[in-house]
């Protein structure tokens, strides 16, 4: 066999591989299920960071956001739908997709006038301080 047999071969090889693994990107997509599966999920570890943070702030303490993201992930990023739709109504009154949907909306909310202050060279630190106490009296708001 010559070299130019063996390299023919070994291209034949790697093309024939590259066809078997290729994979459609529809198919490389969830499922609409594990999408709001991922939503709720999103939802509880939003509120329930809120929450913790509100009593940490209360008790004088502080909060770690990144260290509660990460564990909440890692606690129930495996948790079915059905789980975490319970959580959600029985923690925080969401009782259907709609109010998840809502609730949702109103972080994005929440977290893109953060950000639009924190990239204004206007806002003060005080002013942020009573900003935020607004925030958690809004979320009050929707216990009524």
């Amino acid at each position: 066999m010559t070299v130019t047999e063996k390299a023919y071969k070994t291209n034949a090889t790697h093309i024939a591989k590259a066809q078997k693994t290729h994979t459609k990107a529809l198919d490389k997509c969830i499922s609409y299920n594990d999408k709001l599966r991922l939503m709720v999920l999103e939802v509880l570890r939003e509120e329930s960071g809120r929450e913790l943070a509100s009593v940490a702030r209360f008790n004088g303490g502080e909060f770690d956001w990144e260290t509660h993201n990460a564990q909440f992930r890692a606690d129930y990023s495996e948790t079915p739908l059905k789980e975490l739709m319970r959580a959600s109504r029985i923690l925080y009154g969401l009782t259907d997709m709609d109010a998840i949907r809502d609730r949702r909306a109103k972080h994005r909310g929440i977290r893109n006038q953060r950000l639009a202050r924190q990239s204004s060279p206007v806002a003060s630190s005080s002013q942020s301080v009573y900003e935020e106490v607004d925030v958690a009296d809004d979320d009050i708001d929707d216990l009524d």
